[in-house]
């Protein structure tokens, strides 16, 4: 009878145990996937830093003369790509641009900041 009493209980700490390990395993899933937007948050972000210098510089000196119309990633010396997302540059007006980034690892990470002369707004 005292086997009988040990199976349900080596049963539930079978289940209790697989329970934690899956547990871990999602919430390292899931602060990967943080971590992995807050690079290309930082990239969006110092990138559009840059791009707001570039717009207050003279053309002369090889600025945008006041305007983000004829921006590239040459002009900011910036890449488009990176080894965790692909970005771009849209919406290119005088006053702003749109400035976005997407996930190589999960294309459902997309992150997008609309730049102007004063500032940087993240776009839900």
């Amino acid at each position: 009878m005292g086997q009988q009493q040990l199976l349900p209980l080596v049963l539930a700490a079978i289940i209790v145990g697989a329970a934690i390990l899956l547990g871990m395993e999602q919430f390292n899933q899931e602060r990967k996937g943080d971590r992995h937007k807050d690079e290309i948050q930082q990239y969006l972000l110092g990138t559009a830093e840059r791009a707001q210098a570039w717009y207050r510089q003279p053309k002369g000196m090889g600025g945008g003369g006041r305007s983000f119309a004829q921006i590239t990633w040459k002009n900011i010396n910036t890449a488009a790509n990176t080894d965790f997302a692909v970005f771009t540059m849209s919406v290119k007006q005088q006053a702003s641009f749109l400035l976005t980034g997407v996930s190589r690892e999960d294309s459902a990470i997309i992150i997008k900041y609309l730049v102007s002369q004063d500032a940087i707004v993240k776009i839900p």
